[in-house]
């Protein structure tokens, strides 16, 4: 297959690896929240139930979901049913700033905290398609960040105090990191304090002070640091740091987008991969490489060039190196890769350079699969 049948071919390829992967790691998500892509994961769930061990309702807690948006966002529902989405979890670092935002969701569960809360799921998708009948598909992506705004949790400032304070106690207790509450609320703070995770909360000054306060209080009853393992069955967690080195020619605008894209891809592309056959290793998300072994992939572009290959068609083509291993000083494959794409003439060549990111994330997941023997070590449980 050739230009837009070939790029059409691995979108909807990768488009089913997605929707398959949600399914898969669905999980004990409810069926009304599986539509939107919500997915469990393993380490969340972990976290809160260590935060709510020995504690009032803990027996009505069922799941950490997570759903994959970029508005930052948390909020638990009647069911028990911890929601937070993608685009928090990537703005915090590490297991002890997650776990004090749980910690505060958890806190409104624990002491049964009355809220303007919308979660009733049907509810959700009558607003969705309201969004975007009104604002058009094309930017269905500004449409979900509005429609998490519709959901964002609203308490009132006093119960919100409380459960920053409350938070630090479940920390306390469960052994986390107490300083990472304060990380946590600078990090999140760091736009101004618009973020959802926001709207409702005292000023970030004001939270500070009294997360301080808590940490102080609790400090000197603090338990060692919980062990957190994964499953027995899982295979180990790798995290590949996809590094897409600038152009330096006068195309170089062109290869940044081009390299976002590709990046924007990879990880969907590694998951598809990893699925079509026995693979030692479970690839996981950029918020989750705290737990994870660091894979360092490289692309660093060589050559570029455009030209005709016949009466109405053009041929973009890109020399590249990649360089593959455990640590960016040390790596263990340096090989000189080619990639191209054919298109019509009368496409932009921006376009269609655009549209064949997908393919150069699948051949950059093969590539990792393919070399990866010999950089897990084994399993010890």
């Amino acid at each position: 297959m050739k230009g837009k049948s070939q790029r059409l071919f691995w979108v909807i390829n990768a488009f089913l690896c997605l929707l398959m992967g949600a399914f898969l790691s669905a999980g004990s998500v409810p069926s009304e929240w599986q539509s939107w892509g919500a997915e469990t994961d393993w380490e969340l769930t972990a976290i809160a139930q260590l935060l709510l061990r020995g504690e009032p309702k803990a027996a009505q807690f069922k799941e950490v979901i997570v759903l994959p948006l970029k508005e930052a966002n948390a909020f638990i529902n009647p069911d028990g049913y911890l929601l937070v989405t993608e685009g928090l979890l990537e703005r915090l670092e590490g297991r002890n700033e997650i776990a004090f935002v749980l910690a505060h969701e958890l806190s409104h569960f624990i002491k049964g905290h009355p809220r303007n809360l919308e979660t009733d799921p049907s509810r959700l998708e009558h607003i969705r398609t309201e969004l975007e009948r009104g604002l058009g598909t094309s930017v269905v992506g500004t449409g979900l960040q509005l429609l998490v705004g519709a959901i964002a949790s609203y308490y009132s400032r006093e119960r919100e105090r409380e459960a920053d304070a409350e938070a630090v106690r479940l920390m306390a207790k469960a052994g986390f990191d107490l300083q990472a509450a304060r990380r946590a609320l600078q990090r999140l703070g760091d736009k101004g304090g618009v973020l959802s995770w926001f709207r409702s909360h005292p000023f970030l000054e004001e939270r500070i002070k009294i997360v301080d306060q808590a940490i102080r209080k609790w400090h000197s009853s603090a338990a060692p640091p919980p062990q957190l393992t994964p499953p027995p069955q899982r295979a180990p967690e790798v995290y590949v740091d996809l590094q897409m080195a600038p152009w330096t020619g006068p195309e170089r605008a062109q290869w940044q987008a081009f390299a976002e894209e590709v990046k924007q891809w990879f990880w969907t592309a590694l998951m598809e991969v990893t699925r079509q056959g026995t693979c030692p290793f479970y690839p996981v998300k950029r918020w989750q490489r705290h737990r994870a072994l660091i894979w360092h992939l490289q692309v660093t572009p060589i050559a570029w060039s455009l030209s005709s290959t016949a009466p109405n068609w053009h041929r973009w083509e890109v020399r590249m190196q990649w360089t593959f291993g455990r640590s960016k000083d040390e790596p263990l494959i340096i090989t000189e890769e080619r990639f191209s794409t054919t298109f019509e003439a009368k496409e932009p060549a921006q376009s269609a350079i655009l549209s064949s990111a997908s393919l150069l994330a699948h051949r950059l997941a093969r590539f990792v699969v393919q070399h990866c023997q010999g950089m897990v070590p084994p399993k010890t449980h």
